[in-house]
């Protein structure tokens, strides 16, 4: 009877033991995959944040443009009916697309190329006569024209051309004690500064010139000009009245595809010269970053990409 009564407690202890190791067992198994989820979940955050980097390299710099809302005849006066805005990634863009800031001076003229709808509207889509008119025409809701001197050297050697889109630098003398530079002769020291006054600014013409292609008696004068017509807000126009009858100021020409503002600093010649060797040394780094593009790439974002051409006309 003793010994029966030992047998099953035996028996009852092995299999308490036998389920303490199965539960034991079961809460491994929980562990494990607790952590294999956990390493699952950051794996997939990584995957998710470089495939939203990436999202976000590819749709940089977006610009409103203009596309058709229907079928447009060749001929055919464009109004707002004809028309929607969509947002392209700036590297998608082609050369010469119709942006929504410019589309007040496109109202009214006839398009020389039937467009489909949905398709984005070109510049070239315009007769040049028609886009060649008045410069009040141009000029966009809450800006004004202003026009400046320039010569060969701040006017970029002739080389500018009406919608270009330009920085003004200005350069004043000053005459604070740390900004002097003494005169190689020993007289009085001078100083000055120079600041990014205005960015991506818009030329409404170039001379006399308001459109890019110019008219036939004004083909063989083109880089003979002596002032450029801005487009600007009546304060910007304040800004460059007051700085001209104080200094110097001079045109920065633009990528067409650039349109990011740098952060405005003043520099100083003193500056300059103490910095000189670092300047230069931050360009060359600069200049061996910079990829060799192949012959249907382009440069945008530091970067290589594809072009894509637009061709209108069944071609």
């Amino acid at each position: 009877m003793k010994a029966n009564r030992q047998s099953r407690d035996a028996r009852c202890d092995a299999q308490g033991s036998r389920r303490g190791e199965i539960r034991m067992a079961k809460k491994k198994l929980l562990i494990a995959a607790v952590i294999v989820g956990a390493f699952a979940a950051f794996l997939l955050y990584l995957y998710t944040a470089q495939i939203q980097e990436e999202k976000d390299e590819l749709m940089a710099n977006p610009r409103e443009v203009i596309v058709a809302a229907r079928d447009i005849a060749a001929g055919t006066m464009l109004t707002r009916e004809h028309v929607n805005t969509k947002t392209v990634p700036g590297q998608f863009l082609p050369a010469n697309p119709l942006l929504s800031q410019d589309l007040e001076i496109y109202l009214d003229m006839p398009v020389s190329e039937s467009i489909r709808e949905g398709s984005m509207i070109l510049t070239s889509d315009f007769a040049v006569a028609e886009v060649a008119r008045t410069l009040s025409g141009r000029i966009p809701a809450g800006e004004r024209a202003m026009t400046i001197p320039v010569d060969a050297i701040s006017g970029v050697s002739g080389l500018l051309r009406p919608g270009d889109r330009v920085d003004i630098l200005g350069t004043f003398p000053v005459g604070t004690e740390d900004n002097l530079i003494p005169e190689a002769a020993g007289n009085d020291s001078i100083g000055y500064v120079t600041m990014n006054l205005l960015q991506n600014v818009t030329l409404l013409a170039v001379g006399q010139e308001v459109s890019d292609i110019p008219s036939g008696d004004a083909r063989g004068n083109r880089g003979q000009y002596s002032t450029v017509t801005l487009s600007l807000t009546p304060s910007e126009a304040e800004l460059l009245v007051i700085s001209q009858t104080r200094g110097k100021l001079m045109l920065l020409l633009r990528h067409r595809d650039d349109i990011e503002a740098v952060t405005v600093t003043k520099t100083t010649l003193r500056e300059v010269l103490e910095e000189l060797e670092v300047i230069n040394r931050d360009r060359q780094k600069r200049v061996e970053r910079r990829p060799n593009c192949g012959p249907n790439q382009k440069l945008s974002g530091g970067k290589c990409v594809d072009t894509i051409e637009f061709l209108r006309g069944g071609q």
